[in-house]
Formats: structure tokens, sequence, C-alpha cells
């Protein structure tokens, strides 16, 4: 009896043992795992710290990006240096700390500007680089670069940024392509993919366009009574590519002739007609793409609302002509648009036709075309020699493949010379080139 007392003592002073040994090693794992547990707290606060100082440094780079671009003028007048101008205060600036009271780095702002076009003497563009360093709690440096490019515009034009433009081009009020005659007519039934024009103010002769790409899809032949509502009522049509050109023809009598407000009314029986002439396109790497001379598939006709007798209230014509362009992979067509029914010449009871033509569209393009090579263009068919774009009138059309219009013509005294006018200036209420060239004779 007394040995297994003792046995039981024995075994209890063991279990004692185990449980000490257990515990001390229970607290050895949790040290282990609090040491780990305060590197890791440790690296987060750092990690929070350089989230933040990249926080606050992109801040300060947009603020900078964002304070150049808020130019007022291009060039602020002399005895001027408060007021921010794209000329003097879009420049290289050394380093230099940003101040801030609530930033917990202290930071480094430096400012690079470049002309876009290396050497440009009035640069059209210049590149802005803004680089903000700061030292963080580790005692590492971090960096952040923030690049763009400003452009040398009026913020008088800033507006302009403001309106959202159409996603598929720009359309007239009225959904269709700008070249399509204001007049014509939806086809009802088609949720305006198609319209429907008389030239000429009437008669049978009718043309469907396309009103996405202003291209004429059909001619038809059809009574002049009939609305033209409705797709039904399209009857003896031919389907065809053609492209229309169209404008207004406005008169002049004095001298010199007024350009801007022509005065006198308008000619009876004055109209267009279209002479083309061969496609000068070439191109040695794809004679295929752009086959020379390629035959033209049909006459140009055209048509004018002008009186039949002089009208003293009326002064101008509108005319319109359908020009089938020839069979190039790419259709288009060549030739020279001028006026019929005058009296051509150089005295005082002849008249003198002048082209509306200047360039509209502000890239350097005149109405001169150089031909001392003939006609040649690029690899990519895009023009190397000719000096004026289609839409704006030349003496010459080349390789139109789309619809132009606004094609106007002044008609003054045979006596009289073509007259110029001021070009655009906005801050003097000057918004249209309204120059002239001589066509005829």
């Amino acid at each position: 009896m007394k040995s297994k007392q003792f046995l039981l003592r024995r075994v209890a002073g063991h279990q004692r043992g185990v449980t000490l040994i257990e515990a001390l090693v229970a607290l050895l794992v949790m040290s282990f795992g609090m040491v780990a547990l305060v590197g890791l707290l440790a690296n987060l606060r750092r990690g929070g710290d350089v989230a933040r100082q990249r926080g606050d440094a992109m801040r300060i780079a947009q603020a900078e990006l964002a304070n150049l671009r808020s130019f007022a003028l291009l060039r602020r007048p002399a005895g001027n240096t408060t007021t921010q101008d794209y000329d003097n205060s879009i420049v290289t600036q050394d380093p230099q700390n940003v101040p801030g009271t609530s930033l917990n780095a202290i930071y480094t702002l430096t400012r690079i500007v470049t002309p876009l076009v290396n050497g440009s003497a009035e640069p059209r563009a210049r590149t802005m680089s803004v680089l903000v360093t700061w030292q963080d709690r580790a005692n590492q440096q971090g960096s952040i670069k923030l690049e763009s490019i400003v452009s040398r515009t009026d913020p008088a034009f800033s507006g302009a940024t403001g309106i959202t433009p159409p996603t598929s081009g720009i359309r007239t009020p009225s959904g269709r392509n700008p070249a399509i005659p204001a007049d014509a007519k939806d086809l009802e039934n088609e949720h305006g993919q198609r319209s429907t024009f008389r030239p000429g103010g009437g008669g049978q002769t009718v043309w469907v366009f396309n009103n996405l790409t202003g291209v004429i899809t059909s001619t038809c032949t059809i009574d002049a009574t009939v609305s033209l509502r409705y797709a039904s009522d399209l009857v003896n049509c031919s389907s065809t590519t053609a492209y229309l050109v169209s404008g207004s023809i406005r008169f002049s009598s004095t001298n010199p002739a007024n350009p801007t407000a022509p005065e006198a009314p308008a000619l009876p029986l004055v109209s267009a007609t279209v002479t083309l002439i061969p496609s000068q396109f070439s191109d040695p790497n794809n004679r295929t793409r752009l086959a020379p001379n390629a035959g033209y598939t049909g006459t140009p006709q055209c048509f004018s609302d002008a009186p039949s007798s002089p009208v003293a209230t009326r002064s101008f014509v509108n005319y319109n002509c359908i020009v089938y362009p020839n069979t190039q992979t790419t259709p288009n067509w060549w030739g020279v648009v001028s006026l019929t029914g005058l009296s051509v010449g150089t005295d005082s009871a002849q008249f003198r036709v002048c082209r509306y033509s200047a360039d509209y569209n502000g890239n350097g393009y005149t109405f001169l075309a150089n031909t001392a090579n003939g006609y040649d263009y690029l690899a990519d068919g895009k023009p190397s020699k000719f000096l004026i774009d289609n839409e704006e009138h030349p003496d010459l059309y080349r390789g139109v493949a789309r619809p132009l219009a606004r094609q106007n013509f002044l008609v003054v005294r045979g006596d009289v010379a073509c007259p110029t006018a001021p070009a655009p200036a906005p801050a003097s209420g000057i918004f249209i080139d309204y120059s002239t060239v001589q066509l005829q004779p």
C-alpha cells in the first residue's frame, strides 16, 4: 500500500515539471511572435508614411502643371510683372522647397521647360518636366516626375474645349453631312439614313444622298409634284457613286469691288460647269491602287437657281453640280469649275469671275501651285507639290474624293480687279478672309 502511494506522488511531481517546460516554450514562441509583430507594425508605419508622401508629391507635381497651364496671356504687356503669361511664366525653375504645414516631409520641386521642337526660336509648344523629391524616415530619397506639353494657344480660345464634339464627325443641325444642301429632305421612314434633293430649285431631276458621307448614291427622274417623303416615292432611279460640288455666286459692280458685302443684283441664267481632266496621280510603288488616267464614269451636270430675267431684290445664285469620279481604286476626279452664262472679258461691259479662295484652315498653303516638276504625289497619296486644299477652292481641283460645299464665286466688272481682303483678326472683329483670286478670263 505504501509503495503505491509513493508511486503516485512521483508521477504527480513529474507532471508538474512537464507543465513548467511547456509554459516556458509557449512564452518563447510568443516572444518571437511579438518581435515579428513589432517589425510588421514598423513596416506598416513606414509604408503608410511613404504612401502619404508619394500622394503629397503627386499632388504637388499635378498642381505645378496645372499652374503652368493657367496662363492668361501669350505675352504680358511691358511693365506687367504679375500676370502669368506663356512666354515669361512657363520657363525652367531651379530646385526650391515646397512650403506647407500639413506635410510630413520636406519636398523639393524642380521644373525644366524646353521647346517641343529643338532649336525653334518661337516655339509653338513647350515640354514641361516637373520633378518632386523628398527624404523619408529611413533617410531614403523618393521622387515623382510628371511630364506634359502645353501649346502656345491664346487662352481666348479655351472655351472651345468645353464643347463636346460629335462622335461620328461634324454634322449640321439636321444631323447630315455638312455638304448636303440645307433644303434636302430626309426620307421619313429611313430614320435619317438618306435624303433627297431637287437641284436648281425644282424640275424632275432628283439626287439621293447618303446622310453620313454626303455621297450621291442614286439619280432619279421623278415628277415635280411628288413630295419625296418616303422611299417608295423613289422611282426611275439609277444607283451611282457621285460627288456634289456646290456654292453661291455673288455680284459686285463697284470699283473696287466689294467682296465682303456684294451689292449688285444677280445676273440671269448664270450657272456653273465642270471640265474634267485625266487623273495626274503617280505612285511608282503601287500603280494598281492609283492607276493613271482611269476613265470617268459619267459626264458632270450642273444646275442653278438663277432667275430667267433680272430681279432687283435677288443678290445671289446657288449652283449644284454632280461629278462622277473615275474608276481608280479610290474614285476621284480632277478638273476646273467655272461659270457660264456670262460675257467674260476685260471691258467695263463684260465680267470677270473671281473665286473666293484663301488659307481657311491655316496650314500655310496658298492658292499658288508649284508645278515645276509636274503633278507629283507621295507614296501615301498626299500632295507634295500642291499648295492648296480642295476645300479652299483652287483653280484646279486635284484628286477630289469627297463632296465639296461653299465653293463660292464673285462676279465683278471686266475692268475691275478681283479684290483682296484683310486676313482674319478676331481681336479686330474679322473672322473670315474674303479674299478672291481671278479665274476667268
